[in-house]
């Protein structure tokens, strides 16, 4: 059958015309989402750096409050007794706990600050031994006389130092009767008094004071990590929007299909318009708005899904 011949311009400029409505009306929606979008990712941005901030605040206050248990823990532990099993060679947790007090310290805390006790013991004893051997000054009668005249001594531990001094200036038929491996009593001269009950009390209430602080730091820190972790994700969903580049490949094509096809096609300036030739025009024309309704539909049925999963959970969840 002959294909039959009109005129061309009243249907193309029919489809170009619906198309161009369609298109500036999604496609003004879709940049308003875009504007919106722009908004709050900057808004996400700036909740998120303070959110970091405070997170980096925390970090060094939970840090600080670690360190100070963890050093009122090491000076209760490593007494004088405990300091001489270093200087003996002792640097095993199992080995200075049988010779210390009791302590919740981790055996890798107590072996590490045992071998910066030992390296403290050597240079202490290099650095004693020095001042004892120089003919400048006569000899000093205490640990407490020696330290006092040489103020630039760079001293991290002082029982280590005062123990090396005694060592150093101890008489030989004395020097037998410094605690070896297996000994756990120190000389007189270097032993301390026995702690009051008064005084070990307050010792316990500081460190239940320090460990408490440090709990509640490492909470904060826990609930700020919690927080930066949603607040990066919830940006992270704003920066990379479902749907919208979908979305604008679909408008894209129907803009090709239904508005830059027609207006070539009327460019060229045809008399006739074939069956052939409309057929393909509008075949073109309602698979884009068919894909552009479809996309509508699609948006609004995740739209309904989230609304009822959100109030399915506000219903769940406890007062």
């Amino acid at each position: 059958m002959p294909s039959v011949l009109t005129d061309p311009a009243p249907f193309l400029s029919t489809i170009t015309t619906a198309s161009s409505a369609l298109v500036a009306i999604v496609g003004g929606l879709l940049v308003a989402r875009f504007v919106t979008l722009g908004s709050e990712q900057e808004g996400a941005q700036r909740v998120l750096t303070d959110a970091e901030a405070r997170l980096e605040a925390v970090k060094t206050r939970a840090e600080a409050a670690r360190w100070k248990r963890l050093s009122f823990d090491l000076d209760r532990f490593f007494s004088r007794e405990v300091i001489v099993a270093v200087d003996n060679g002792v640097l095993d947790a199992a080995g200075l706990r049988e010779v210390g007090r009791y302590s919740a310290l981790q055996d890798e805390e107590i072996e590490h600050h045992a071998a910066v006790v030992a390296e403290e013991l050597t240079r202490a004893e290099a650095a004693c031994r020095a001042l004892l051997s120089s003919d400048e000054a006569a000899e000093p009668s205490s640990w407490d006389d020696l330290r006092r005249s040489h103020p630039e001594l760079q001293i991290e531990i002082e029982d280590a130092w005062e123990i090396k001094f005694w060592q150093l200036t101890a008489p030989p038929a004395r020097s037998h009767n410094l605690p070896g491996l297996g000994s756990r009593h120190l000389p007189a001269m270097m032993t301390r008094p026995s702690l009051s009950e008064t005084l070990m009390l307050q010792r316990g209430i500081r460190r239940d004071a320090l460990k408490a602080q440090e709990e509640r730091s490492q909470q904060q820190l826990e609930d700020l990590v919690g927080e930066v972790t949603r607040l990066r994700q919830a940006r992270e969903a704003i920066v990379k929007p479902k749907g919208l580049g979908l979305g604008l490949g679909i408008l894209s094509f129907f803009t090709v299909v239904g508005v830059v096809v027609p207006l070539f096609i009327m460019s060229t300036a045809p008399k006739d318009l074939t069956s052939t030739m409309g057929d393909t025009v509008f075949g073109l024309f309602m698979a884009g708005l068919v894909a552009l309704l479809g996309y509508m539909a699609i948006l609004a049925l995740r739209l309904r899904v989230s609304r009822s999963m959100g109030g399915r959970d506000a219903t769940t969840s406890p007062s």
